[in-house]
């Protein structure tokens, strides 16, 4: 064995590990993103890139931009050329490749007209056989809103109530209101709702003394933009205008239509004055959207809610006399509730409000029966096209209610209620049995059933009152039988007894013995 002076066998065994550690795979490489978040504002382009190192051409590979799922790509470049005919995720006809310095490993992924939507986390992928690495992009959306109103509902009894509305808003902003030294004042409510593009309305109240002096500021701040938008109103003023001494009058009583039918809901003005040069707002729970908004003369599209467009006008006939009805055209289950009519004018606005009850009367109720695997018989009673869940009642053939033994509901696309009642009948029948269905405010719909002509009493059962009283009545009749039958038999017995002694005692003379 030659010694080799120095080393030795777990030295050598060291350094070629070593060796293996340092040498890189010949497809070896790394991605890099941007080290900040992409800012960007809605409407505007957004630039997002991705950095291969060390720097090489990207012109053999394939680079795969997507977001949550790899397999649902933004796009993807191949050997130089985009992949078409690829499943997709967002961002359709908006992404587009962009050659940055695709010879020393820079992509970029531009995105047109930036919207909500686009807002989050991206990946870049470079794959080189069955090789690859990724880095993640962040792009931040933001739209600043619109410039704040503030408006005075229901001034009197002592406070009223300011509220803060503005529109276009990404992200959720920010809302606070500060009094005229500046300190911060506690909202009485805040809401923060999407629109169909994404972007967010405002709404937010505070409710203040109507005595009060102050001049108070709505501020509105975007944390991605770091910009605020504001308004200032002086208290005292609004408090003084033509429309603060005036109340609008809705109806005390909630205005019933049916499914299809057109709904008239009228706010009035008192005392009268002329409407027409005033904004008129129709609203569910919030100030934006609105049902119906009557501005300048005309109805503003703009601000409508997306159910109710193309199905609400305004009749003017007595807006001089500040007297306006809406009409909602074809009512649907969802037009059921509450709805505020706001007059303004010069920031103040005065509520009435009117309440919808919508209703539909569902089909004639069917009635089958069936017979049961242990010989017992069951009714089915069902409908649909209901609305508000319906009542259901089972009655004899005198009008007497019967419990039924389950009841079932389920409402359908158009929330319409579907219902299902089942009855079981044993030992007899009656005839004409009867399955009521019927709604809150009066409305009725029956079937008949004649189950047979027989005079015999009917004996309704539900589960889980009468198996055991019926069990039990069962049991009573066994044993009567078989007391019945024990006395029977103990009777005979004693008459055996009787006339055996009685034969006994007469000899066949006839003579006592």
């Amino acid at each position: 064995m030659v010694d080799c002076p120095g080393y030795s066998l777990s030295g050598v065994a060291a350094s070629l590990l070593f060796v293996l550690l340092t040498i890189k795979h010949p497809d070896d490489f790394r991605v890099v993103g941007p080290a900040l978040p992409i800012l960007a504002k809605v409407g505007e382009d957004a630039l997002l890139t991705c950095q291969l190192l060390p720097k090489r051409t990207t012109a053999h590979m394939e680079v795969r931009w997507y977001r949550s799922d790899p397999d649902t790509p933004v796009i993807v470049y191949r050997d130089g050329a985009e992949v078409t005919g690829l499943p997709t995720e967002g961002n359709r006809g908006r992404a587009e490749w962009t050659e940055d310095s695709t010879e020393e490993g820079s992509v970029a992924l531009k995105i047109r007209q930036v919207q909500p939507s686009d807002d989050g986390q991206y990946w870049c992928r470079f794959q080189e056989g069955d090789y690859w690495r990724e880095a993640s992009v962040l792009l931040q959306v933001a739209a600043l809103g619109s410039s704040p109103n503030i408006h005075v509902e229901r001034p009197g009894e002592g406070e009223v109530q300011l509220v803060c509305t503005s529109q276009g808003w990404f992200p959720e902003p920010e809302v606070y209101w500060e009094g005229i030294w500046g300190e911060k004042l506690m909202s009485f409510s805040e809401n923060h709702v999407p629109g169909e593009d994404g972007l967010f309305s405002v709404e937010d109240t505070l409710v203040v003394r109507s005595d009060s002096v102050e001049t108070i500021s709505c501020f509105i701040y975007n944390h991605d933009l770091r910009e605020t938008q504001e308004a200032t109103m002086a208290l005292p003023e609004k408090l003084h205008t033509e429309l603060a001494s005036s109340s609008v009058i809705g109806s005390s009583q909630p205005t019933p239509v049916r499914v299809g039918e057109n709904i008239e809901l009228t706010c009035h003005l008192s005392p009268q004055m002329d409407a027409q040069s005033l904004e008129v707002r129709w609203l569910r729970s919030r100030y934006y959207p609105a049902v119906h908004v009557y501005a300048n003369g005309a109805h503003e599209t703009g601000e409508q809610m997306a159910e109710y467009r193309g199905r609400t006008s305004l009749v003017t006939d007595a807006i001089h006399e500040g007297k306006l009805t809406l009409q909602i055209s074809n009512a649907r289950t969802s037009d059921e509730g509450q709805y505020r009519c706001l007059f303004g004018k010069d920031g103040v606005y005065q509520e009435g409000r009117v309440d919808v009850q919508v209703m539909a009367v569902g089909s004639t109720p069917q009635i089958t029966r069936e017979v049961l695997k242990d010989g017992g018989v069951q009714l089915r009673c069902t409908s649909d096209g209901w609305f508000p869940r319906p009542h259901v009642q089972w009655r004899d053939g005198d009008g007497r209610m019967v419990p039924s033994f389950s009841e079932a509901s389920r409402q359908g696309s158009q929330e319409l209620f579907q219902v299902e009642t089942l009855l079981l009948v044993t030992n007899g029948s009656v005839v004409n049995v009867t399955c009521s269905i019927s709604l809150p405010l009066g409305e009725e719909k029956t079937a008949r059933f004649p189950l047979s002509d027989s005079k015999i009493a009917l004996l309704w059962m539900t589960l889980p009152v009468v198996v055991l009283p019926l069990a039990m009545a069962i049991d009573l009749i066994k044993g009567k039988r078989r007391r019945t039958k024990e006395q029977t038999h103990n009777g005979n017995q004693e008459n055996n007894k009787n006339e055996e002694s009685h034969r006994r005692r007469r000899p066949s003379d006839g003579r006592l013995r």
